[in-house]
């Protein structure tokens, strides 16, 4: 199986069949009535109250490594995906692989709806103490399909 067919197979198995045409129809909808950094927005408010919603899965973790696992035992129980927590100088990089934002939304909507990851990020970190000065926000460039990569720093970082 090549690699482009392996991502149809996930893609495809990401969304229930029962929803995906509503999804996809809602994200047409939205994206006709709206501006893309608003519905950025709105998905990050979205994803932000994902967050708050399951953040005791969170709380306990003590470091990088744990939270990872949390994270990765959370998704896997959503069919999510999984997530890659890496420290780098000043921010953490997160690699979020198989997320089913382009398969419910479609590709076009990515842009946007990324915003939902965002927020969800944003909120079990702030719940772990960041800084408020620290935000979570997608790699430019470096989302496509069931993969997005984001960063979680300081604004100039």
């Amino acid at each position: 199986m090549t690699i482009v067919n392996l991502e149809s197979y996930v893609r495809g198995q990401q969304i229930s069949l029962q929803w995906l045409p509503v999804l996809r129809a809602m994200a047409t909808e939205m994206s006709e009535h709206s501006e893309p950094s608003d519905l950025r927005n709105l998905f990050f408010k979205i994803g932000w109250r994902f967050g708050k919603d399951t953040e005791h899965f969170f709380e306990g973790a003590d470091s990088l490594s744990q939270l990872e696992e949390s994270l990765n035992d959370f998704w896997s129980r959503i069919n999510w995906g999984w997530v890659n927590l890496v420290e780098a100088k000043g921010h953490i990089e997160i690699s979020h692989q198989a997320a089913p934002l382009a398969e419910a939304f479609g590709d076009e909507a990515l842009g946007w709806s990324v915003g939902l990851l965002e927020g969800f990020y944003q909120s079990i970190f702030s719940v772990l103490g960041a800084n408020e000065t620290m935000i979570c926000r997608s790699v430019d460039g470096s989302c496509s399909g069931i993969n997005v990569q984001l960063r979680f720093g300081h604004l100039a970082n």
